[in-house]
């Protein structure tokens, strides 16, 4: 991802669903924390920046994003050329600044 730092980290791993306020919101209220974590978010409801944002703020230490079938890929119906959705091979691509 563009504007994103490399390196190696090795650590835990913690599931943020979309790495929206609420979805950290919520693991806090289940006593998760991601501080010290690598943290996985699957792309969509929210800018790819804004998760990393979000995730660095409360101490994690590396971001994993992924693509969801069933939010827009394969799994959500035919894929192109024969549809709008994304095919089982394909990737994002894009930045993590931190815009809105």
């Amino acid at each position: 991802l563009g504007y994103s730092p490399s390196g190696d980290v090795t650590s835990r791993y913690v599931y943020a669903n979309y790495g929206r306020p609420s979805d950290f919101e919520l693991l806090a209220a289940h006593g998760v924390t991601v501080d010290g974590a690598i943290v996985i978010m699957r792309y969509g409801h929210c800018f790819r920046g804004l998760k990393v944002m979000n995730a660095q703020n409360l101490g994690a230490l590396g971001a994993i994003l992924y693509s969801d079938p069933a939010d827009d890929g394969y799994g959500a119906g035919q894929v192109y050329p024969d549809g709008p959705w994304r095919s089982a091979s394909s990737v994002q691509r894009g930045s993590v600044q931190f815009l809105s």
